[in-house]
């Protein structure tokens, strides 16, 4: 499994306002949503796989018991 850096890929800032004493945090939506739809495209593809195995078992089943 690839090492990933999501403090890097969101392109994540702090900022410590040592005038206002406020600490400011960002992050890009942009990389976020990014991650999300890699994320849900890994998952439909995990479904895709799992839907194919169980036909593949119910196959394998029925060959047995037949």
């Amino acid at each position: 499994m690839t090492e990933r850096n999501l403090t890097y890929e969101l392109l994540y800032t702090y900022y410590e306002d040592r005038e206002r004493g406020e600490d400011i945090e960002t992050i890009d939506y942009r990389s976020l949503i990014h991650i999300i739809t890699e994320l849900m495209s890994r998952v439909e593809q995990l479904e895709k796989v799992n839907k194919e195995n169980l036909s593949l078992l119910n196959l394998v089943e029925k060959g047995l018991n037949d």
